[in-house]
Parts: structure tokens; sequence; C-alpha cells
């Protein structure tokens, strides 16, 4: 049994699967879950202990045969896409899952399981396979409903450049990864005003009132460590999130360096897009953060929704212009 920790050496396979050396000469299989795989996936779950069912499905729950003729089908009825890794010793084995679902956004929700003996390289892996399967078939963003105390899946996202969907409820977070880009990209359609909004941990206290306003949130919870989990930014490069962006709101604190670099990038890489930032940045970055700051569009830290979602609303009335105003994704809620 190789040690969890340990990643494979992987042999040359097609797109569609993968051929793994293990330790001992034993191999790992990933490839597409087929509906022969359905006693199989019901396996794998019947060896999760009470703890991770309830993480995987926020409840005490014992799926029916249902729900794996689905998960096995996902591929190929086209509702989404799904892998397995199957183990070929001493019998056949499926020991990990990752699956995606199509949503009406155009994203995938995805969810990964792992067999208890099986956990470390495996999860990681699974999900960046997933992650390219989603992406060569023009997926743009998979995104993940994740408990806060599921601290293996949150490690897992983490890993790349992340942001949250929606934050606002403290028991749960949604977050969304990009599936050929180093930031996920907005969901379609445009039809809210965007506001992107850069603060450490992505949790941002004015969320759901600004959701209630009519505008559009995702949150990035800025600069951090891990394989394309960075600033394209910071690399001179456009960020598809600041791009599809109306307003950005830039709370990474002005004690972080990073935080500092972040809004100097957007001010020359994303010259077009307004930044919102503490009054206590302005007052040593100056002209750094760009022409759209003044007075008036820095963030108090006791600043309330109404008059922030005030400033808001300001910011995105002065950007318009008579051709964007025929567009709803730039107007401010009425």
């Amino acid at each position: 049994m190789p040690t969890s920790d340990q990643p494979p050496s992987e042999e040359p396979g097609g797109p569609a699967w993968r051929q793994i050396a293990l330790p001992g000469g034993r191999s790992m299989v990933v490839r597409p879950t087929t509906q022969a795989d359905v006693e199989g996936l019901s396996l794998l779950y019947a060896g999760l202990c009470a703890d991770d069912v309830h993480l995987r499905f926020f409840a005490a729950y014992h799926p029916p045969r249902a729900f794996f003729e689905r998960l096995a089908s996902a591929g190929e009825e086209g509702l989404g896409y799904g892998l397995v890794a199957v183990v070929d010793q001493p019998v056949e084995r499926i020991v990990g899952e990752a699956t995606y679902f199509l949503l009406d956004n155009g994203n995938g929700e995805l969810a990964v399981t792992v067999a208890p003996d099986w956990r470390g390289w495996l999860g990681p892996y699974l999900l960046d396979a997933l992650i390219g399967a989603a992406g060569a078939r023009g997926v743009p963003n998979l995104e993940a409903e994740i408990l806060v105390e599921n601290r293996r899946m949150l490690a897992l996202i983490r890993r790349r450049g992340y942001a949250v969907v929606d934050g606002a409820d403290f028991s749960t977070i949604r977050v969304s990864v990009g599936t050929t880009t180093a930031t996920p990209t907005w969901p379609e359609p445009h039809d809210h005003a965007r506001v992107l909004v850069e603060i450490p941990g992505g949790r941002w206290r004015n969320e759901k009132a600004v959701r209630r306003a009519g505008l559009q949130v995702m949150v990035c919870p800025g600069p951090h460590l891990g394989r394309l989990a960075h600033c394209p930014a910071l690399d001179g490069a456009p960020c598809p999130l600041a791009q599809g962006a109306d307003v950005i709101l830039c709370e990474l604190p002005s004690d972080d360096r990073r935080g500092d670099e972040v809004r100097a990038a957007h001010a020359s890489v994303h010259p077009g897009t307004p930044v919102l930032a503490p009054k206590a940045t302005i007052a040593h970055l100056g002209p750094l953060i760009g022409p759209d700051t003044r007075d008036d569009a820095l963030i108090s830290p006791d600043m309330s929704d109404d008059a922030l979602i005030g400033l808001l609303r300001r910011i995105l009335s002065d950007r318009a212009t008579p051709d964007a105003q025929a567009a709803p994704g730039l107007q401010p809620p009425s």
C-alpha cells in the first residue's frame, strides 16, 4: 500500500484516462466513469464514516441506488463529467471519484470523494484531472458548496486561484475555480452590475446587503501560495475577475506589501476599472490606486451597508457612458 502523501509516477496515457504506476508493482487507472461503475461507486461510499457522509451531503444520508446511477452516467448522458480512480490489487476497486454536473450558468458543480485509506495525493490529483477535463469541454468554471468544517475540501480548493461566489452563510461557503484561467471568470449573463471584492479569507461583511441591493458579488481572497493560485495582475497579465468587474473594492491590508502591489497592479493592468480602497491605504499609496480613486471613493471601516451601497451606485453611475447605459450590467440598481 503506498503512503498517502507520496505522489504517483505517471505512465503515458490518452486524454480520457491515465495509467499510474504505484509502489510494489501495483497500478491505478484514472478514467471516465461509466454505467458499469454503479456497484463500485456504491462500495466506495459504503466505506465512508458518518462524519465523511455529513461533510459530503450536509446531513446523515444513505444515498439510494439512483444516486450512483446518476453519478455513473454523468458523462454518457451529457449531464456533466466524471472520473474514477481504480486500483487493481488485490481486487479491482474504485478508491476515488470526481464528478461535475452542469449548472444553468454554464459552470459545473463539482464534488470529490476519496476512500479513507487513499487520502493524501489522490484528492488533489482527481480535482486537477477533473478541472482539466472540464476546461477541455468548454466549461469555464467549477463551483462547489462546502461546509466550513470540511477542511480537506477547503484545502483542495485553496491550492488553486479560487473566488467566493457566496459566503453570506456562516455554515457553508460557495466557491469557484477556473478551468483554463488562473482565477475563475464571472458567470453569465452580465445582467447586474458586478462588484469584485478582494479581502483576506474571502468573507465580506457587506456581501448579503449588497446582493439584496441587486449587485452581483464575487470575493477574491487575494494573492496566496499554490500552483496556479496567484494574482495574474501581479505578473502584468489581465485578471478575468477584474476584467469582468464594474468596480473593484480592494480591502487587502495596507501593512501587507502584496496588498499594495495588487492595488498598484490594477491601476496599471486594469486602468478603466474603478478601485475603492480603505482610507488608511490611500494615505500612503496616493496616485498608485489610479484616477478613479477620490475622496468620495474611500472605504471607511465603520461604513454602514446603506452608505456603501450608495457609494457603489455613485461610482457605477459616474462610470456609465451613453453607450454603457443601455447595458444592464453597467447600470446601478434603481
